[in-house]
């Protein structure tokens, strides 16, 4: 009994501080982003660089937000996102949930030593892939091209090892049943591993989406046309740089540019939810 009347204080203490590291992050994760929207809704910008006035909308209006997309190809440059988004997230699913599964339920020579190498290129700088896939890319006539942007983002180390760990805690039980029932290990992974593991497969699914759509340094490299370049190159090449007309306009782009992926993260939140008590209980 005493020893119980002793935790408490620590037991609440961790609590309390666990709540507090997490309220700190939203604020330091939020605050860009409330700034942004802040300064794009503001007819008034003479309080944007003056703390806290410019978290609050000054005199608001949408004036700065039609702008955008009269003086720049918002229009063009968020359909070329969604669709390199959208395509590299199917890629990446095609590619990682065959390679999962084999890596956890399919037993071969060399797996342990496979999925070791794929671990370690989880380690290497994103960077130092830039000139090979280039070189890839010249060789195969992949320049100035949504393949060329698409392909070398679709063989992921992080979905692979995602989705491994998520058909690894399924019961064999299940999947052998289907097996001796007749079922092909294809029709055993579409059918019924798949199905077990899809809130890992939806949060993987999120996690590429975004990364996808904030990826600048490779579309950046790849892509020369003008109407081919996803929004945050858009952008960048339009509203910054000497001859850049305003930063209320780039601040306008950038909550315009936010708002798909805010939508797109409240509609899939439930499979993190989901991946994450599913991680809980492995643990």
């Amino acid at each position: 009994m005493n020893q119980r009347h002793s935790l408490r204080p620590v037991t609440w203490l961790m609590v309390g501080g666990r709540h507090a590291g997490i309220a700190l992050f939203t604020v330091f994760a939020l605050f860009p982003f409330v700034w942004a929207a802040s300064v794009a809704l503001s007819t008034d910008t003479s309080y944007m660089w003056v703390f806290p006035q410019a978290f609050i909308p000054h005199k608001p209006g949408l004036g700065w937000l039609i702008r955008v997309f009269h003086e720049i190809e918002l229009l063009v440059y968020l359909r070329n996102s969604l669709l390199i988004a959208s395509l590299t997230t199917l890629g990446v699913l095609l590619l990682a949930v065959p390679c999962g599964y084999a890596l956890a339920l399919i037993d071969f020579p060399g797996r342990q030593a496979l999925f070791g190498l794929i671990i370690l290129t989880m380690m290497l700088p994103t960077e130092t892939m830039i000139i090979p896939n280039f070189l890839t890319c010249i060789h195969l006539g992949l320049l100035d091209t949504w393949t060329g942007t698409i392909v070398p983002n679709i063989a992921s180390a992080l979905g692979a090892f995602m989705m491994r760990q998520a058909f690894t805690d399924l019961p064999r039980e299940t999947l052998d049943a289907a097996r001796v029932d007749g079922a092909s290990e294809w029709q055993v992974l579409w059918r019924i591993a798949l199905p077990l593991a899809l809130p890992m497969a939806g949060a993987l699914a999120t996690l590429t989406f975004v990364a996808a759509w904030n990826d600048y340094l490779w579309p950046q490299v790849i892509l020369n046309s003008q109407d081919k370049v996803p929004l945050a190159v858009g952008i960048f090449h339009d509203l910054t740089g000497e001859f850049s007309t305003s930063t209320s306009l780039l601040m306008a782009a950038i909550t315009v540019s936010v708002i798909p992926v805010l939508a797109g993260f409240a509609l899939t939140q439930r499979y993190f939810l989901s991946s994450t008590l599913v991680g809980r209980q492995a643990i």
